[in-house]
């Protein structure tokens, strides 16, 4: 009974909130690129004055606003703050958002491009210290072709090997313990058509400094 007394007074708090709030100015949305760079983020934002925020699933409680997504392709999932975006080939899309707001019976509408690129993109230095910051070793490719990767130490020990379209190393080795500061070798290969094999070095920092 308390847990249901507690929704009630959370449900007439977002009304009352979603009656009493500004109306809105105008909206738009931010891109978010994903791993795979054949996929993609769009979050939307309200502007109020001299305020862009992000719109919640909050402001979405009883159609306060009622948000349609759009474009050249439909996001996975519609009708929310925060959408994805999957393609399967490169190219310039366009990406729209429509709000319905219904305190003013107004509709809001923004339409912007992003470049949808088809690359592999190998980081240089990683800090796998758990700070929220360059924790991970990612490489960035489309998310669809599978990627083959072996990672050696400066003496040529294999460290590290995944074959995945999607390539991401947190720094330890198969044992479970985080390697040792220094430079690692890379050799990356796909039997992929059109992905070409490549292999460089990149700097793993010390997680303590």
């Amino acid at each position: 009974m308390g847990k249901f007394k507690v929704f009630i007074y959370l449900l007439f708090f977002a009304i009352a909130c979603g009656a009493n709030a500004q109306p809105v100015d105008t909206i738009t949305f931010r891109f978010e690129p994903d791993v795979a760079t054949y996929r993609v983020r769009c979050h939307a934002q309200k502007v109020i004055g001299t305020d862009t925020t992000f719109f919640t699933l909050a402001d979405t409680v009883n159609s306060a606003y009622i948000l349609t997504w759009g474009g050249d392709v439909v996001p996975l999932q519609n009708d929310i703050p925060r959408v994805t975006y999957e393609f399967t080939a490169p190219g310039i899309y366009s990406f729209a958002l429509s709000v319905y707001e219904d305190a003013t019976g107004l509709t809001h509408v923004d339409t912007l491009t992003y470049n949808i690129r088809d690359i592999i993109r190998v980081p240089n230095v990683f800090t796998p210290n758990d700070d929220g910051v360059n924790d991970l070793f990612i490489i960035r490719a489309n998310g669809l072709d599978v990627l083959d990767i072996s990672i050696y130490s400066r003496t040529g020990t294999l460290v590290f090997q995944k074959k995945a379209p999607i390539i991401v190393w947190d720094g330890r080795s198969s044992s479970g313990a985080l390697v040792s500061q220094g430079v690692y070798y890379y050799i990356l290969t796909s039997d992929a058509p059109g992905v070409t094999a490549q292999k460089g070095f990149f700097h793993l920092y010390d997680p303590k400094d």
